[in-house]
């Protein structure tokens, strides 16, 4: 099994893009021959579903099953992105231009710098999406009018993508070298995929996109943080993690807790009509408190590990006021011959909704 689990490591790029090719392959040979068969199932691949009505001259679209290979297809395309990334622009930057020499801690700045990247981008599509929805100016219509059933192509891909995001993390957690923290963040990403997923059938899409949004802006500090950490700058690595502290507190002990509490004690009378049982509802969902409890469980299971996450950062603050450099505190086990990083930014990216040091493959790279 372990050597199974090395050579996926090591070939991920050429398994990821003869799937992809092959996949490309097939729909224009199923458009071109005029298979109707073989081209509609690799479009469930490529494009979305479920297509409704226009609703101010942009299509709307529903939720299926279906979406499952739309969102196994970006499992693999990004699988395939970070791959491409890291050996090919993230490890030679590390190399020519930051002047890494270690080997080890290339492959860490490439990781981070492709963390960096996707939750640049997967924020601020949520900020965009936020910001364009009913919710922005009233936080209650998260759960007014509920089941929503009805979204934009764009915000479904993002929805869909995130997804496909945390099944990937699953993935790679169990092809990485086990950590000391593997416990952690295994149920860190069982709970963000019970999560999302539950979250997306259910129509609780609205405020789904507001954690990730408060995820994804905290991790743009972390992964930032490491990538000075890496690149040798130590003061600037202080100054960020100082940063990644004040936002982790204010947005996932506070703005998360504030979702939390008008999910606990708001959301069953601001969807009271739609209720199972309730004899005038006809939409395609209903929600019971057993549904509800679930989803309330796995928002606190998820708010007990960052609480977790939060008291490594903490002791690493106290030693900072306390004049020690945050770069004198930093243990990682598994990066005793590099520079190493913080346990305390290790486990906090343990707990982000979305990738921390521990969470992703070594791609190897060649010096």
């Amino acid at each position: 099994m372990t050597s199974l689990v090395a050579w996926i490591d090591r070939n991920q790029v050429p398994i990821t893009r003869n799937f992809l090719m092959a996949l490309y392959g097939a729909d224009f040979v199923g458009s071109k021959l005029n298979w109707p068969r073989l081209h509609r199932t690799c479009s469930r691949f490529l494009h979305l579903l479920y297509a409704m009505e226009k609703e101010h001259g942009k299509t709307v679209y529903d939720i299926g099953y279906h979406d499952a290979y739309y969102v196994a297809y970006w499992v693999v395309l990004l699988v395939f992105m970070r791959a491409i990334l890291m050996q090919h622009v993230f490890n030679p930057i590390a190399k020519h231009i930051v002047v890494i020499k270690s080997r080890k801690a290339r492959v860490r700045f490439a990781e981070q710098s492709w963390s960096a990247l996707y939750y640049t981008l997967s924020f601020g599509l949520g900020l965009y999406l936020y910001y364009h929805s009913p919710y922005y100016y009233n936080i209650e219509n998260i759960f007014v009018g509920w089941p929503h059933d009805r979204m934009t192509g764009l915000f479904k891909k993002y929805y869909l993508i995130s997804t496909a995001f945390w099944l990937q993390q699953v993935v790679v957690l169990h092809i990485e070298q086990r950590r000391k923290d593997h416990l952690q963040m295994l149920s860190h990403h069982f709970i963000t995929c019970a999560l999302v997923i539950g979250s997306y059938y259910y129509y609780f899409n609205r405020i789904g996109n507001l954690i990730l949004i408060i995820m994804d802006s905290v991790d743009i500090f972390l992964s930032s943080a490491k990538i000075l950490k890496y690149s040798r700058f130590p003061n600037a690595c202080d100054a960020m993690f100082v940063v990644f502290a004040v936002t982790w507190i204010i947005l996932r002990h506070g703005v998360y807790n504030y979702l939390f509490y008008i999910s606990w004690f708001k959301s069953g009378q601001l969807m009271a009509a739609s209720k199972c049982g309730v004899s005038a509802f006809v939409h395609k969902r209903c929600w019971s408190d057993r549904i509800l409890n679930a989803f309330l469980a796995l928002l606190g299971g998820l708010q007990l590990l960052s609480l977790l996450w939060l008291w490594m950062i903490l002791r690493v603050v106290a030693k900072f006021i306390r004049g020690d450099n945050a770069e004198d505190v930093r243990s990682d086990e598994n990066d005793t011959d590099v520079e190493t990083t913080s346990s305390a930014l290790n486990g906090a990216g343990a707990t982000s909704s979305l990738l921390s040091e521990t969470s992703v493959p070594a791609v190897e790279t060649k010096d």
